[in-house]
């Protein structure tokens, strides 16, 4: 994906498919979670994704970007 530095953001252009096991013992979707018999537990559900930072932009993305003529000629979205 795109890293643009202006404003930060990351801004993805296509997903891999890949999927990495975090190996984490709490994370409820790792294969070596510690809660094997399938009780309902506060381990984490989230994924993440690996973020392969194909383009390094100096400038802010296109949405900040709209966002910042936006407040200056005065249109609010």
């Amino acid at each position: 994906g795109n890293q643009h530095r202006g404003c930060g953001h990351f801004v993805i252009l296509y997903y891999s498919g890949n999927k990495v096991d975090c190996g984490q013992p709490n994370c409820a979707l790792s294969p070596s979670h510690m809660h094997k018999n399938g009780e309902r537990c506060g381990c984490n559900r989230e994924y993440t994704d690996h973020m392969r930072v194909l383009n390094l932009i100096q400038e802010p993305c296109d949405l900040c970007r709209e966002n910042a003529f936006a407040a200056r000629v005065g249109r609010r979205r």
